[in-house]
């Protein structure tokens, strides 16, 4: 009796283990190739098998690809995936094509979220938030600064900017729409340094330079009119 118990639960614990080496449920993955959300993605190692056999996984094809979106799609964050990307494969616990099959943990349910273990822009910043693209990044930091690199340029494609604050800048400001200033304490533009104007400068409707003439000219000590 102890030697047939003996063999049912061994016969028992290769059933369960045959089973449970069928689930999968998370494993490193190398995207091979991604086109219109879908990736094929290698999966990293190989599958151990409980008689011993070692065999490499095969490539996962048409994997949808997972982003951070928020507010029903409206909001989110994307990048572009490249062959080498590394990712994490989640498998699901049911058949992720909506059908009525009992597929189970099965390798062809998986989702793909892109993920590096490797060491990135800022990786040992832990106070700040980093979103970066090549030499560009914005950094936001924990007392509330927004810090912006972007060696070809920024580009503002909106209708208007409005800044509550004062600005400071180091170069030069090239305005092509117009340049209008007012309100403030005072309404008064001050300029520390050499004017260069082409073109006329005028002053409550009045021509100010080499163009404006006065009244009421005339030879010797009187004071001319204003201009006209």
């Amino acid at each position: 009796m102890a030697e047939f118990s003996e063999d049912f639960l061994a016969s028992l614990s290769n059933m369960m283990a045959s089973k449970i080496e069928a689930i999968n449920t998370s494993i490193d993955g190398v995207i091979v190739s991604y086109v219109d959300g879908l990736a094929t993605v290698q999966p990293v190692g190989q599958r151990r098998w409980a008689d011993g056999d070692v065999l490499d996984f095969p490539p996962i094809r048409r994997v949808p690809v997972r982003w951070p979106s928020f507010n029903g799609g409206q909001a989110g964050f994307k990048g572009p995936v490249t062959p080498g990307d590394k990712c994490q494969l989640i498998f699901s616990q049911q058949a992720s094509d909506g059908s009525d099959d009992m597929r189970r943990f099965n390798l062809t349910d998986a989702y793909a979220i892109i993920a590096s273990n490797e060491t990135v822009q800022g990786g040992g910043n832990n106070d700040d938030c980093i979103m970066w693209f090549g030499a560009a990044s914005i950094r936001i930091t924990a007392a509330g600064q927004v810090i912006i690199k972007a060696p070809a340029g920024v580009i503002y494609d909106a209708p208007t900017n409005e800044y509550n604050g004062s600005q400071t800048t180091q170069g030069a400001i090239t305005g092509q729409g117009g340049f209008n200033i007012s309100g403030g304490t005072s309404g008064t533009a001050n300029v520390t340094g050499n004017v260069n104007i082409t073109g006329t400068l005028t002053n409550n409707g009045k021509a100010v330079g080499s163009t404006h003439t006065h009244g009421g000219v005339q030879t010797g000590p009187g004071t001319s009119g204003p201009p006209t």
